[in-house]
């Protein structure tokens, strides 16, 4: 490497290092005033709260301002030297004090993080750099700074290749889909196109290789809906889940991503920053919901909740990628996207002096460089309070973040979520995270399915129980089987007539969310008086049974579902409602409080699916 490159490379890098420490101070402080301001902050303002953090990363300078957060924390001890505008020291006893202040940043930076076991321990020592020798300065200067940097770019360029890799097979599934020009599907696409004011081109695709409903791209967009969701969706509810995807489209959300994912890249060290990024991708999904529902009349807000249940049950899982911007979400987080859109005002989603006014306080002091720097020992503990302010912010009872009550009509529920949260003990508050979590593990790594009984539901977005576990995942028929045969009621079976070239792809099994055991629980979750009481659930009939078959072009689904009261009213074979050109075209059973169905990505007549159909329902 020249010296020239060294020296340059030295420099971004001493600039990534302090960018990313102030940055992480800036994160910790989002974290505490999201918090603190959790029943007062809008949807769409807590997501701009983030983009302080985006700027601050991004400055290659910044003026030095007497009202710098840094001049109290005093980061220019901890990376001394480290200037955007200055020079490596051409002498090798300076270079050796830079050295030692890069390791202590990074390693304070990097206490969670893999990358960090290569440095040595005289780099975490807190005393003073000392007076040394010059073939120990120079020795530092190879094994400490060159090291560090080598580590880092190792990780930027294999973060960089795997993005470049995910972009090409998305792009490869994007053309593998299938264009819907339907006259129906079109004429939907087109007036909620219209609604929510987008001006751009936007594709309407069909895939099951891409986890849909999501906006994909930017420069030319294709909303993406996989077919196996398609044909479940009523016309008003594919018009809220195509709103939602607008909405990224208008807000610019994939470009947002982007530039979030190259931070990532370049800041890969800093676990505060992945923590960052999760947190703004979960505020844009709800700030993508308050614009639809600024765009929709209030009587809508729950069908569109609705909505959103329905796909997720179907698609629960994350957008990882950067050029995806789509509805998607965690269990924890939709019950706070569901909250959020029961209590929305419209009134909410416009303008907020408080908003606007945490936003240009947070720039004010974060955004503007220290205007001295004190060379001692305290920058030390900043890292180390900024991780405890950290995990204070976000150890609290789950399920107690109301954003939007500051209405009169939404006052009573804040007040039963406050008066809740003081009546904790912190033996309570304890019990409750550490309950929660021993199910999550246990659920985890057994596979079995646990109902937690919440005595105080106000902290749990108002439900009193959540469930954890009950999904079995099979790609293989005989695990499958093996584990089908040993339930109750009916199940299915790989069918003899299925058509010729047709295998055997995967399986679902899920347990049951009402019966009986909801009672008992509730009951004995009372009798127990803990904050928190958790049931394991031996349930012995599947709630839902789903086999897929595929030729490798083609897909067959059969499935089983429960029924609730309504549905059961309805027995016998039928076709789906929806029109000819929809595919897959479903035919239904209904029978006993179940439905079975069979669908296909290809024309079948009716009467092969019903016997089909019933070849696999075993009873």
């Amino acid at each position: 490497m020249s010296h020239t490159l060294h020296e340059n490379l030295l420099l971004f890098f001493g600039w990534v290092i302090r960018g990313s420490f102030m940055a992480g101070i800036l994160i910790v402080l989002v974290l505490i005033l999201q918090f603190l301001l959790k029943n007062k902050i809008e949807a769409r303002w807590r997501y701009w709260l983030w983009f302080p953090v985006a700027i601050r990363l991004l400055l290659p300078w910044a003026p030095e301002s007497s009202l710098s957060l840094y001049n109290v924390l005093s980061l220019e001890a901890i990376v001394p030297g480290i200037h955007q505008q200055t020079q490596v020291p051409p002498h090798w006893k300076e270079t050796g004090r830079i050295s030692e202040a890069v390791v202590r940043a990074e390693s304070s930076l990097n206490l969670e993080a893999g990358g960090t076991s290569e440095v040595p321990a005289p780099s975490l020592e807190s005393e003073p750099v000392q007076e040394s020798s010059f073939w120990w300065n120079g020795f530092k200067q190879i094994g400490f700074t060159k090291i560090l940097m080598s580590v880092w770019l190792a990780g930027v360029l294999i973060l960089a290749a795997k993005t470049v890799y995910d972009q090409l097979r998305l792009k490869q599934a994007l053309r593998a889909g299938r264009k819907m020009d339907t006259p129906f599907l079109s004429a939907v696409f087109h007036e909620t196109k219209q609604q929510l004011g987008v001006k751009r081109n936007v594709q309407f695709v069909a895939s099951e290789r891409i986890p849909g409903p999501a906006v994909v791209g930017y420069s030319k967009p294709a909303i993406v809906i996989s077919p196996s969701l398609l044909i479940t969706l009523k016309q008003e509810q594919l018009q809220y889940i195509l709103a939602h995807e607008f909405a990224h489209i208008q807000r610019r959300d994939v470009a947002v991503n982007w530039l979030m994912h190259i931070i990532l890249i370049i800041h890969w060290f800093n676990p505060l920053l992945w923590l960052a990024v999760h947190k703004a991708r979960q505020d844009q999904e709800m700030a993508c919901d308050a614009c639809v529902l600024d765009r929709m009349s209030p009587q809508q807000n729950n069908a569109y909740g609705q909505t959103i249940i329905h796909v997720l049950e179907h698609f629960s899982g994350y957008h990882r990628q950067p050029g995806l911007a789509g509805l998607s979400a965690t269990h924890k987080q939709m019950k706070r996207r569901l909250k959020m859109i029961k209590h929305f005002n419209k009134k909410s989603y416009r303008l907020s002096i408080l908003g606007l006014g945490m936003i240009l306080a947070l720039g004010s002091v974060t955004l503007v460089n220290a205007k001295e720097s004190n060379a001692g020992n305290v920058p030390q503990k900043a890292p180390v309070q900024s991780e405890q302010d950290s995990k204070a912010a976000v150890i609290y009872p789950e399920g107690d973040i109301d954003r939007e009550l500051y209405k009169k009509e939404r006052e009573q529920a804040r007040k039963k979520a406050e008066a809740a949260a003081k009546a904790l003990t912190p033996q309570e508050k304890k019990y409750i995270e550490d309950e929660t979590n021993r199910v999550k593990k246990l659920s985890k790594e057994t596979g079995d399915m646990y109902v937690l009984y919440h005595k105080y539901k106000d902290l749990n977005s108002g439900f009193d129980l959540s469930y954890w576990g009950g999904i079995e995942k099979f790609s293989a028929y005989e695990d499958y089987l093996k584990r089908a045969s040993t339930l109750e009621g009916s199940i299915l079976e790989q069918p003899a007539n299925l058509p010729e070239g047709f295998k055997f792809a995967k399986a679902r099994i899920e347990g049951p969310t009402e019966g009986k055991f909801v009672d008992e629980v509730r009951s004995e979750g009372k009798k127990s008086g803990k904050p928190v009481y958790a049931k394991k659930i031996d349930w012995k009939e599947a709630a839902t049974i789903r086999l897929e078959y595929t030729n490798g072009k083609d897909t067959l689904a059969i499935s089983k579902y429960t029924l609730d009261s309504e549905g059961s009213k309805k027995n016998g074979f039928f076709e789906d409602d929806f029109p000819a050109h929809v595919y897959p075209k479903y035919v239904f059973w209904h029978e006993g409080g179940f439905e079975y169905s069979i669908s296909t990505t290809w024309d079948m007549s009716k009467e092969q699916k019903i016997e089909i159909l019933k070849a696999a329902v075993q009873k």
